[in-house]
């Protein structure tokens, strides 16, 4: 399913390299101008931020398979509170949100979202600052949202709690960042209906990474880093540990072109050996291209390790080496009518076995903000998942078309 967005505003975004972009609303993408702000509620010194979003659509395939396919009408309705602070220094944001979807005829694909959540930045000196966040959300893997397909066909509630704290410290012409991450995720032990051990997937990712770099202009600086990660599973078959080394650049060569890029080395391994170790080419992609004032495109792509339960005759799991990339446009019609177009495509090499995914994702959005109290969206999206497995052991190739009108209500 196409997901809500939440309403958002500029102190929702961190820190940019070019701090330009936080004061000059012309110098971000398309997708982050805003038409008009919200005013919201002023409380002391913070801004009170309600939101009501309400959308309803259809699906031809909410079970995300190819035989047994159900298509059906969602609704959803998701309240939600920000509260921003308005400091000239440090930032503190509090958030929460509840999400519900409905269907008009398979009420056993009705789900529940809801999280609760804070971020805040210290600014030590105008070159130093320290950043957390603390996220605790109920949530649920719907059909086709699985991280590696295993034939889910109904909700999968889980716990997940995130955390982190990082660092970043200018020395002149040189930076360093630190950070530290932390995710605990509890799966309901029900799939489609039936009790199913989840214990796999249950437990705790520790993350531990760090940059240097070094501006070679204002806007442009080179970089090398490296992380570290433990994967703690209530399943020990699933623990594991990945390590990468990558080099980079953070860049701006002009006001027409933004973002950063890297590559690197790692390895994912398997702490028991019931899997194979994954040496991988690390990569990453994040640019921004401002074609016109009108028009940005954007390009992304990443390459991690996951883990499977998906059994595959004498082999119970296996890694699972993703690669995914995309790219949008956002067109600037009016100053407060966008139109978007996407395309994401994802791949998924099972290590212990021939198993191959690909999934492409194709998607349309035009977005009319009426004014600062009213946000409408109408979104397209087709969905082509092909496995070379189909009709092995419950995987199977499907196509699905989800169309979802939104209508955001804000003060």
């Amino acid at each position: 399913m196409v997901p809500l967005a939440s309403v958002a505003t500029a102190a929702d975004y961190a820190p940019t390299i070019r701090k330009a972009v936080e004061v000059d609303p012309s110098l971000a993408p398309v997708s982050e101008r805003m038409a008009y702000k919200p005013d919201g509620v002023q409380v002391g010194s913070f801004t009170l931020l309600p939101a009501l979003g309400l959308s309803t659509g259809y699906d031809t395939n909410i079970t995300a398979t190819n035989s047994n396919e159900k298509a059906d009408w969602l609704f959803v309705v998701r309240p939600s509170l920000l509260l921003r602070s308005d400091w000239t220094r440090h930032m503190l944001l509090l958030d929460t949100y509840f999400e519900s979807g409905s269907y008009a005829k398979y009420s056993d694909a009705d789900y529940q979202n809801y999280s609760f959540g804070a971020r805040g930045r210290v600014d030590v000196t105008d070159d130093f600052y320290v950043t957390s966040f603390l996220r605790w959300s109920h949530l649920n893997e719907l059909p086709g949202d699985d991280e590696t397909d295993t034939g889910l066909q109904e909700p999968l509630g889980y716990d997940q709690t995130v955390a982190g704290v990082g660092l970043r410290k200018d020395f002149n012409r040189m930076w360093v960042t630190a950070d530290f991450k932390f995710r605990d995720r509890d799966f309901d032990n029900f799939v489609d209906g039936v009790p199913s051990n989840q214990s796999y997937r249950d437990g705790q990712t520790y993350t531990v990474s760090g940059r240097v770099g070094y501006d070679i202009s204002p806007l442009t600086s080179l970089f090398v880093g490296g992380s570290n990660s433990w994967y703690d599973m209530e399943s020990s078959a699933y623990n594991a540990s990945q390590w990468n080394v990558v080099g980079g650049v953070v860049f701006e060569p002009s006001r027409l072109m933004r973002g950063e890029a890297y590559i690197g080395y790692g390895e994912w391994t398997s702490d028991s050996g019931d899997f194979d170790n994954v040496p991988n080419v690390s990569y990453g992609l994040d640019l921004s291209w401002f074609v016109s004032p009108l028009l940005t495109l954007t390009f992304t792509g990443a390459q991690e390790v996951l883990t499977s339960n998906y059994s595959y005759l004498t082999y119970d799991g296996s890694a699972v080496l993703s690669s995914t990339f995309g790219i949008r446009a956002d067109y600037e019609l009016r100053r407060n009518i966008i139109l978007s177009g996407w395309f994401d495509y994802e791949n998924q090499n099972y290590e212990d076995f021939p198993r191959d995914d690909d999934t492409y994702v194709y998607g349309a959005e035009v977005k009319y903000v009426m004014n600062r109290f009213v946000e409408m969206k109408l979104n397209y999206s087709y969905t082509d998942f092909d496995t070379n497995f189909n009709g092995i052991n419950g995987a199977e190739s499907y196509t699905r078309n989800v169309v979802l009108g939104t209508l955001t209500l804000t003060y």
